[in-house]
């Protein structure tokens, strides 16, 4: 059982070259109160690794996830960088909120990489940015807050 990070996913969070990394998602699951899995989706702008075991991430300080991370104190971070698709089980610690944002630290306690024998992993979860500049700049805003 592996605790500490890939180092593909510790280049991916280190916080640098955002432009980079602009179109990949990266799911934040959550337990909901029924019980069932509940999916947000981040940016790379949302997550910082801090450590080869621990990862920030800003949530908006409304949202579902904050309340159900705060519950749990448990998320999965699935992150595909292909050719590997990564599930990384996260103890969660509620830092401060700030900025409208609500930040949590996130303690590495498995990491799972997929592979099949038979596939290949060709795309990771994607979307695109509808205004690259602002998101690029808010993001650089996050990094910031996550840094602290």
């Amino acid at each position: 059982m592996n605790h500490d990070l890939p180092v593909e996913v510790e280049h991916f969070l280190n916080g640098k070259n955002l432009k980079e990394k602009t179109e990949i998602a990266i799911y934040f699951v959550t337990v909901n109160d029924k019980g069932f899995p509940y999916k947000a989706l981040l940016s790379v702008g949302e997550l910082l690794k801090m450590d080869e075991r621990t990862i920030r991430i800003a949530l908006w300080e409304r949202s579902s996830s904050v309340s159900y991370a705060q519950k749990t104190k448990k998320a999965t971070l699935l992150l595909v960088l292909p050719p590997k698709a990564f599930d990384i089980l996260l103890e969660l610690r509620y830092v401060r909120t700030e900025e409208g944002q609500a930040i949590f630290e996130g303690k590495v306690r498995q990491v799972k990489e997929d592979q099949a024998p038979y596939a290949t992993i060709v795309s990771p979860v994607q979307f695109q940015l509808k205004n690259e500049k602002h998101t690029l700049d808010y993001w650089v805003t996050k990094q910031a807050l996550l840094k602290k």
